[in-house]
C-alpha cells in the first residue's frame, strides 16, 4: 500500500480527462528541459539539424551514464553485502 502512495507522490495530475491522468513528474521535466533546450538554441542561431543531432547525442550518453552508474552502485551494493 505504500508504494502505491509513493508512486502517486512522485505523479502530477494531468487535466486532459474528466477521470485525470497520472503524468510521472520527472519524464514531463525532461520533456520541458528538452523543449527549452532546443529553442535556446535554436534562438541563438544553431540550425534545426543540429539541434536534433546534438539533443539526441546527449540523451543517448545520458541514458548510458545512467544505465553503467546504476550497474557500478550494484555492484558496489552486492561487494558490501
Amino acid at each position: 500500500m505504500k508504494k502505491k502512495t509513493a508512486l502517486a507522490a512522485a505523479c502530477g495530475e494531468a487535466p486532459t480527462t474528466s477521470t485525470g491522468t497520472q503524468v510521472p513528474v520527472p519524464a514531463t521535466i525532461i520533456v520541458v528541459i528538452v523543449i527549452l533546450l532546443a529553442a535556446a538554441l535554436t534562438i541563438y542561431g544553431m540550425p534545426v539539424d543540429t539541434v536534433i543531432t546534438v539533443l539526441a547525442v546527449g540523451g543517448l550518453l545520458a541514458i548510458e551514464l545512467v544505465r553503467r552508474l546504476v550497474d557500478t552502485l550494484a555492484a558496489a551494493r552486492r561487494q558490501a553485502s
